[in-house]
Formats: structure tokens, C-alpha cells, sequence
């Protein structure tokens, strides 16, 4: 995909992967809409971006909220007229150990945000990117999501990217007449 004066969201873009590829698509020309939950580094991020003529807008936000997966979409749609690509990377591993000894709490939090998240994401970006005649929606998987011998004390990060796996074969089937991938 060649991304000069496309239009991109990235969450988890305050750090780490996410920080690195909101500098390489804005390095390549896309326009990049940053979420994560820490704004200080969001808009450091941006003001980067900015100042190597990027362009870059952020919203600070929860990936497990369905309400900020639609309001990167809106940002995106009024800021740059459009969404063509995302990059799903925000993800947590949680506390590790076995299932008897885990924390319902944990079990919940890591599910919410490696794959609740990957739903509410594709719920708000497939319709934008269908108005725009298609487009690619990337999530960030691990080899543990389908391991054949399992990680000890992995259980909710193992079950959350096994069914990120599943969702994503799912939209590619469910989405790809529409030119999404």
C-alpha cells in the first residue's frame, strides 16, 4: 500500500511499535491519527511528526471503549477526509500465572483490551474505509495466539490473541469484496 496522502490510525502509538510505525507512515507521507492512553506522549509524538513536516493529530483515549474507536474515526474522517489504513496495536499481557490463581479482574482487562478493542476498532474503521473503496486494517498477534503447546501462565493473553486470529480470518472473509484487507 503506498501510504503518501493516506490516511492512517495507529493505537498504542505512544510508545514502543506503535511510536516507530506513526514515524515511519508519516515519514512515507500518510496522515497518521495517534491513540493511546498517555497524552503527554501523544502529542510529543505529534509534535515530532509536525516538525519534519508530518502531519499527525492525536486523541488520547481507551482502546476498550467503543466510543473512542468511533471518535478516532471522526477525527480522522474531519481532519483528513477519510480513513484508509489502521494499525490495531494498543495490547496489554497482563499478570501471568495459572487460571486458579488469576485475578477475574486481569482475565477481564486483557481480554477487553487485546480483543474487545480489535472488535470495536473494525465496528467503527470497515464502514470509513468502505466509503473510501477500501482499505487494510492490521492488528498486532503474537505466536502464542496459536501455539500448539501453550505458554505457562499465559492463559488470558493466549485466549485473547487466539481469538484476535479468529476475528481478523473472519473480517478478511466477511470484508475482502469491499477491497478490505
Amino acid at each position: 500500500m503506498e501510504l503518501k496522502d493516506k490516511t492512517i490510525i495507529i493505537t498504542g502509538a505512544s510508545s514502543g511499535i506503535g511510536a516507530a510505525a506513526a514515524l515511519l507512515f508519516a515519514a512515507e507521507g500518510a496522515n497518521v491519527v495517534l491513540g493511546a492512553r498517555r497524552e503527554a506522549e501523544l502529542n510529543a509524538l505529534v509534535g515530532q511528526i509536525t516538525q519534519s513536516n508530518g502531519k499527525a493529530v492525536c486523541l488520547a483515549g481507551d482502546v476498550i471503549d467503543g466510543a473512542y474507536a468511533m471518535a478516532l474515526v471522526d477525527l480522522a474522517e474531519q481532519r483528513f477526509g477519510g480513513l484508509d489504513g489502521a494499525f490495531n496495536n494498543a495490547g496489554i499481557v497482563g499478570d501471568m500465572g495459572p487460571v486458579p490463581v488469576m485475578e477475574t479482574e486481569n482475565w477481564q482487562s486483557v481480554l477487553a483490551t487485546n480483543l474487545s478493542s480489535a472488535f470495536f476498532a473494525a465496528k467503527a474503521q470497515l464502514p470509513a474505509m468502505k466509503k473510501r473503496g477500501g482499505g487494510s486494517i492490521v492488528f498486532t498477534g503474537t505466536f502464542v495466539g496459536f501455539s500448539n503447546g501453550g505458554m505457562p501462565g499465559m492463559g488470558a493473553y493466549a485466549a485473547s490473541k487466539a481469538g484476535l486470529i479468529g476475528l481478523v480470518q473472519s473480517l478478511a472473509c466477511d470484508h475482502a469484496a469491499q477491497g478490505i484487507r
